[in-house]
């Protein structure tokens, strides 16, 4: 920041104007606001205006943003996507099937939850993914709930308005949890949302007859059972 700057920002103005009632009860209240520590954030109704005019500035001058806050806005407004550098060059190859394999999936969940994989529940890598996934925009709301068989039931709802899509991600998580955390996954496509079931291997009945295979291109389809133990 520049000295003339500055010497702007400590030069003090008196400005007379009205507000509505409504307006006024907000303003009160950001004055009022305090941390986790009792200290007020802003202080008074001056800092709360001035803050507010440098969101409004920033707002409308997109290039005076913050990285991260300008994504935030590319992601609502412009619906752009976070993609990991492996997927990207996969898309530009054209072999989409290899990202199943190579991808930064396992990263990504570590470095959300602060812990390594083996240290994760089920249920955690399942959070994990919902938050990160929705911060990429890929999903607009993502449900997670135990079933009573010791399974979870994912819904992952999307806009693309395409099974492409939903088929895309179903066989990249089928092969993430079942390389990682050894799950039986079963999944159900339709235009606009993913279901998947992920059954735990200590809850799966090995009673049944229910082939082994490891993932390949021509057998990892739409609706099938992966397991890779």
């Amino acid at each position: 920041m520049s000295t003339k700057t500055k010497n702007k920002e400590k030069i003090r103005v008196r400005v007379h104007t009205t507000i509505s009632m409504e307006k006024e009860n907000i303003l009160n209240a950001y004055a009022k606001l305090k941390d986790k520590d009792g200290n007020k954030i802003y202080g008074n109704k001056s800092k709360v205006i001035e803050k507010a005019l440098d969101l409004l500035e920033k707002f409308h001058h997109p290039d005076k943003e913050e990285e991260h806050s300008l994504w935030n806005r590319t992601k609502d407004e412009l619906k752009m996507l976070l993609v990991g550098k492996p997927t990207f060059i996969a898309y530009i190859t054209g072999d989409y099937k290899n990202v199943y394999r190579n991808n930064i999936a396992l990263d990504l969940v570590e470095w959300y939850a602060q812990k390594a994989i083996d240290e994760l529940s089920v249920e955690d890598i399942l959070n994990a993914i919902k938050k990160i996934w929705i911060t990429a925009n890929y999903f607009y709301k993502i449900s997670i709930e135990k079933g009573s068989k010791g399974n979870y039931i994912m819904l992952l709802y999307h806009e693309f308005q395409n099974e492409r899509f939903g088929e895309f991600w179903a066989n990249y998580f089928s092969y993430f949890l079942s390389e990682h955390k050894k799950c039986k996954v079963e999944y159900f496509i339709r235009t606009s949302f993913v279901r998947l079931v992920i059954t735990p291997l200590e809850n799966i009945d090995l009673s049944q007859d229910i082939s082994e295979y490891r993932v390949t291109d021509d057998k990892y389809r739409l609706s099938e059972i992966v397991e890779v133990w």
